[in-house]
């Protein structure tokens, strides 16, 4: 029986950022992939990494993710990249937490990868909607304040440990599988999301059973 529910937050509340990376690649006619091709350089401890960690403050991420672009022969505003962290917010999905938290059945979990300092680049809007959704949880795990991330397994234990919660009860939807990965080989049931209303769909057949 699910007892606890893990849900990432961006590609999974919201669109995913990386659907904003492609627009960005067409609209400045760089190569297609080029922004998630320098994420996966080095991608224990490049500047997204470390970033993610906590080790380095934004403003170093923008000299540091800029170089990384260099160093592959492109020139890039590393502040266009971060507009496109905030995907809008699927409905549906935002539907489904506030019902489940409002059935008091389960325990709601938010693990979120997160560049330290961006908020300074965050709208307003954008806040007040996250404030939103954020309210519904019974825990918040932001990735910068741990210092550790997706996916590394380590995060993973600490919260299970922390919450006192065993993998078995527990449920992780994540739209990269590299991040389902981990969490499934601790014993954590893992629904990717693609398709969110699919999502929602094997989610509702999991908490059935």
């Amino acid at each position: 029986m699910i007892k606890t529910i893990i849900f990432d937050f961006g590609g999974v509340i919201t669109n995913s950022p990386i659907e904003g990376f492609k627009l960005l690649e067409e609209k400045n006619g760089y190569d297609k992939g080029l922004i998630t091709n320098i994420n996966m350089n080095n991608p224990n401890d490049n500047a997204w990494a470390k970033s993610e960690r906590g080790e380095i403050d934004i403003h170093t991420f923008l000299e540091e993710f800029e170089k990384e672009a260099l160093e592959i022969g492109e020139k890039i505003d590393a502040r266009e990249i971060l507009q496109q962290l905030y995907g809008s917010m699927r409905e549906n999905m935002v539907n489904k937490i506030k019902l489940l938290s409002n059935s008091k059945k389960y325990k709601l979990i938010c693990l979120t990868n997160v560049l330290k300092g961006v908020d300074i680049f965050t709208p307003k809007e954008r806040v007040i909607a996250v404030n939103y959704v954020m309210r519904y949880f019974d825990r918040i795990y932001e990735s910068y304040k741990l210092n550790m991330r997706k996916p590394e397994t380590r995060i993973y234990q600490y919260i299970l440990n922390e919450m006192n919660i065993k993998p078995q009860e527990t449920v992780f939807l994540d739209d990269l599988g590299m991040n389902l990965k981990p969490a499934r080989q601790l014993g954590i049931n893992t629904i990717k999301v693609v398709n969110p209303k699919d999502a929602i769909n094997e989610l509702d057949q999991l908490l059935e059973k």
